[in-house]
């Protein structure tokens, strides 16, 4: 039977009620309280705004900071500040004769228009943190290594005012061994290693929580733990050089980690002592040009003439700090990238980055020929390369985009976008032992061009070089780890790996050499004193995970010189430093 279709006629229809005032108020109440109950759902398991606040993770993410065009080159950066109602940071206050230093030229700029005496610093980072894939978890959504996390202080001393929110990056995972190496992260899945090892690791996890527990910091159980130690120590650091791995980036994090050495198209306008700039190795060769902001090179015939940065060595300075903090250490892990023109004639293009002892080539034949090789320092001369790809040869006046880079322990060359050739852990693999007993602050060396045969035209040539996380060296001759005191030690520093249990992470600060982080966190807060040995120095528990940084929707605005207020605040929004967190 079909089911009759109901109708009303606008001559049946009645006139509609006069709704109550009293109804309408409550139904407005009504959708202001379900709002404001989304708003609170939507913040506490989907999406919450953060700003950062000090300049930990730079040039990742900016705190409080000033940023500054150099009055020599011409490069704009930013430099942190502290803000005089704060501890964080600094301990004195930033004044305008405080200099800062460009990271591309090296000159100092007076801070005159935007310091803490002013107290006109450009406000940090306001970002968005996802949760709900921590919450949810599994090997997707889950904590990943070298994601930028949002977690809770595990050392905040006053829980009870709420506690603060810390960001780092995420570096070490649960049940693995981790130790940070000549500035690189370096791990092994428990499941590799023997009981004996895993057994000294323990000891020494538990022999710290006793020296912790310890009033007089001379508990007799920790000392025979340590007693122990001495005999087992040596044994389990040789088993770890064997089995440990460097972490290697993701492509999306390696992309924001490189720090610039120097890009040649903002030279230093005069050389003064201390400037980078591309020089003639010999200086009676005629091949280069150098005098513009693109390296031109006139073949003269076959044999090579070469450049080399000089004036800038690659270390571990973060030009975001206005005061250094620490011993420099010389960075190896390089990157070299230009637009490569072959202008005329037949030959190659020779690119070098140094590694230690050893230097690492590409070779870039006019014929298309591309080749990896390394040497004792000196041009490759009928060594076999490591790898080598044909190219159909390099058009006369065709622009090609070359990227050149060591890091991780990974030498490899990239073409246009494409990385067409790179080493196997076989062809290049780090020594732990020895890295771990070599000295900082080393030079690291020149990275070098040279061609020969084909003259060349290279447009935006960058150097650049990697993250640095430092890793202050326990006491010299010392094979056992720090366990002696809580201050100063450096939990999965050099010598000093850290168990990391189920349910523990590790976290790091982009900007190394002012970063308070899971290297240096020496005690514990109220929130977790109650955990006991649950609880381990060094590390967050799962639990105070909040969620994966993935925006900057509001950086620092814009300031107008004519605009009243506007000068000093900067609060036009700046649209094109929003931007993915990596």
């Amino acid at each position: 039977m079909a089911a009759k279709q109901a109708s009303i006629h606008p001559a049946e229809s009645s006139s509609p009620q006069t709704e109550a005032p009293e109804e309408g108020v409550r139904e407005t109440a009504d959708s202001i309280i379900v709002a404001f109950i989304l708003a609170f759902v939507f913040r506490a398991f989907i999406i919450e705004a953060f700003v950062i606040p000090t300049g930990s993770m730079a040039a990742t993410l900016y705190g409080k900071h000033g940023t500054i065009i150099c009055s020599d080159c011409g490069w704009e950066f930013a430099y942190g500040l502290t803000d005089l109602a704060s501890a964080n940071g600094c301990r004195t206050p930033l004044g305008a004769d405080e200099v800062a230093v460009c990271p591309n030229c090296n000159h100092g700029n007076r801070i005159t228009e935007i310091n803490d005496t002013k107290r006109n610093a450009e406000a940090g980072d306001r970002i968005l943190a996802l949760k709900w894939p921590y919450d949810i978890g599994g090997e997707r959504l889950g904590p990943q290594r070298w994601d930028v996390t949002l977690f809770k202080d595990p050392s905040d001393p006053e829980p009870a005012d709420g506690i603060t929110n810390f960001i780092k990056r995420m570096v070490g995972v649960p049940n693995e061994v981790l130790e940070i190496i000549d500035g690189d992260v370096y791990a092994v899945p428990l499941e590799e290693l023997p009981e004996s090892t895993l057994k000294a690791l323990d000891d020494a996890r538990h022999a710290k929580y006793l020296r912790r527990c310890s009033a007089t910091g001379r508990d007799p159980t920790a000392r025979q733990i340590e007693n122990r130690l001495r005999q087992g120590w040596s044994e389990a650091l040789d088993e770890l050089s064997g089995k440990l791995r460097v972490c290697r980036k993701t492509t999306l994090a390696q992309k924001v980690l490189w720090t610039v050495l120097y890009d040649h198209d903002y030279p230093p306008r005069s050389l003064d002592r201390g400037q980078p700039h591309w020089a003639r190795i010999d200086p009676d060769s005629v091949g280069w040009n150098t005098g513009g902001r693109k390296l031109r090179f006139r073949a003269g015939g076959e044999r090579y003439e070469g450049l080399a940065l000089r004036g800038k060595k690659a270390t571990d300075r973060v030009g975001y700090n206005i005061r250094d903090r620490g011993e420099m250490s010389g960075v190896t892990d390089l990157r070299l990238r230009f637009v490569f023109t072959r202008t005329a004639g037949e030959g190659a293009l020779l690119l070098k980055l140094p590694k230690q002892e050893r230097s690492f080539w590409a070779e870039l034949g006019s014929d298309g020929a591309l080749r990896l090789y390394e040497t004792d320092g000196g041009l490759p001369s009928g060594e076999k390369p490591l790898v080598a790809r044909p190219l159909p040869p390099f058009e006369v006046g065709q622009p090609v985009v070359v990227d050149f880079q060591d890091v991780d322990y990974c030498v490899s060359l990239t073409i246009n976008g494409e990385r067409l050739l790179s080493t196997t852990p076989e062809q290049f693999s780090p020594d732990i032992t020895a890295l771990r007993l070599a000295a900082t602050g080393v030079d690291p060396g020149e990275i070098e061009i040279f061609a020969g045969g084909m003259s060349v035209e290279l447009g935006h040539v960058v150097a650049e070089r990697d993250v640095y996380y430092r890793s202050p060296r326990r006491a010299m001759g010392s094979r056992l780890p720090a366990l002696s005191g809580i201050t100063g030690t450096v939990w999965g520093g050099s010598g000093n790996p850290i168990l990391l249990r189920n349910g523990e992470y590790f976290m790091l600060g982009d900007n190394s050499p002012a970063s308070g982080d899971s290297r240096l966190w020496n005690r514990v807060g109220p929130h977790l004193a109650d955990r006991g040995e649950t609880y381990q120095l060094g590390t967050v528990a799962a639990d105070q995970l909040i969620g994966r940084a993935f925006f900057v929707y509001w950086p620092s605005g814009h300031r107008s010189a004519f605009i009243p207020l506007l000068d000093r605040f900067g609060l036009i929004p700046n649209v094109g430093r929003m931007r993915w967190i990596r």
